[in-house]
């Protein structure tokens, strides 16, 4: 009896959990911005590595003349973080603006950095706080972006996060993979629009004056900014899969499909579309992995082709449809990022990034390993209740 009891609580539980994600949904489609910003001219710069990124970042940062923009899923004051507070201290002596934002619950261990850094100069908060308001709907919505702006003329986008696994010092997940993209032109004002949004909404009692959005249209490169909060990014990613004649390549750290990306990756195999999809062998969470694999067993034996990243860990975030048009950014290819996260991505048919982003793609792929149906089983009474309790919770995921 005591068993049956645990198993309605937790029914109860994931019940009551599903009827709060529709009604947290249903708020959220009513609420949903509808500006779309509209493609840009400038120039892009391609990374796959955290240590030369973060150079980049920081000789920008030491570069700035008047302000400071940052938005980070995840901040550690580690070694890492805290060189990056140090350079951002002394930018604030030599009169540059600085302002910080990062998630409250990604960034939970900033939470006895915010005094010091304000007290340093530094205009700092935590996005997205963890209050409770009746539903746990809003404490799921986490702002998952990671943006930063320099002078209103240059732009960080990618999957980087500030912390030592992001630039190789983690033993277990080194060498971590990510893509990232640094950007001049007219669209670094709309990332700069993205972070003013969330940067009111963290301040809402005073106007906070911010550099003029760059409207410098120089550049080789066509891109376009794609946040979440006015674009359904489900339907988004429809419409890019919809433009495959070819080819479909997915780089993900976490594969938990909606049942309508599930369903078009489905239709695009029978349709003989090549379907690439690139893992992480080693998962950096306990039920992300087994979440994943109903759907990816299906996919395989539809034709898809499934690798896990064997070398270190894989975090980027891609979609490149037929090696013509590619999606850089934030968004995981599962329901929190897809359907309630604030993201932002980054969308460009700019030849010379993707031949940067074919040529990591394929190192990464000489790194991984092809897994079949049969390999990705889990083993026993013990992986198949796994299974079924990751599948119960892959809409939280």
């Amino acid at each position: 009896m005591k068993v049956v009891k645990v198993f309605v609580i937790i029914f109860i539980i994931i019940g009551w959990l599903r009827l709060d994600w529709f009604l947290g949904m249903h708020s959220l489609k009513r609420k949903r911005r509808s500006s779309v910003y509209p493609w840009r001219k400038g120039e892009l710069k391609f990374f796959d590595d955290g240590v030369t990124w973060m150079k980049s970042l920081e000789l920008d940062i030491m570069e700035a003349e008047r302000s400071i923009c940052l938005l980070f899923y995840i901040i550690e004051p580690d070694e890492v973080g805290r060189r990056l507070f140090s350079l951002l201290e002394d930018r604030v002596k030599d009169g540059v603006e600085v302002r910080i934002l990062c998630d409250a619950l990604g960034s939970k261990n900033m939470k006895k950095w915010v005094q010091p850094l304000k007290e340093a100069g530094i205009h700092i908060a935590l996005s997205r706080p963890l209050v409770f308001k009746g539903s746990l709907f809003s404490l799921q919505r986490r702002n998952h972006r990671k943006i930063v702006i320099i002078d209103g003329e240059i732009a960080h986008v990618g999957g980087f996060n500030i912390g030592r696994e992001y630039v190789n010092l983690d033993p277990v997940l080194s060498p971590w993979r990510d893509y990232h993209l640094r950007m001049t032109g007219a669209g670094v004002g709309d990332a700069l629009s993205e972070f003013q949004i969330d940067w009111q909404r963290e301040f809402k009692e005073a106007q906070h004056h911010f550099d003029p959005v760059s409207h410098v249209a120089n550049g080789t490169s066509s891109y376009q900014i794609v946040p979440s909060e006015p674009v359904n990014m489900e339907t988004f990613m429809l419409d890019l899969f919809d433009l495959a004649k070819e080819s479909i390549f997915i780089g993900t750290p976490y594969f938990i499909p909606t049942e309508k990306l599930f369903e078009s990756l489905k239709t695009k195999l029978a349709d003989q579309i090549i379907i690439t999809i690139l893992v992480p062998g080693i998962p950096d969470h306990a039920l992300v992995q087994p979440a994943s694999y109903h759907f990816l067993r299906e996919l395989i034996e539809l034709g898809a082709h499934v690798f896990q990243f064997e070398h270190g860990f894989y975090h980027a975030k891609v979609l490149l449809i037929d090696d013509k048009l590619c999606d850089v950014g934030t968004t995981n290819f599962d329901h929190r990022s897809i359907l309630i996260n604030d993201e932002l991505n980054v969308l460009t048919t700019d030849p010379v990034i993707i031949k940067e982003l074919k040529e990591s793609i394929e190192k990464d792929l000489q790194h991984s390993v092809r897994v079949t149906k049969e390999q990705l089983k889990q083993g026993g009474i013990p992986g198949a209740a796994m299974e079924v309790v990751a599948r119960s919770f892959s809409s939280l995921l």
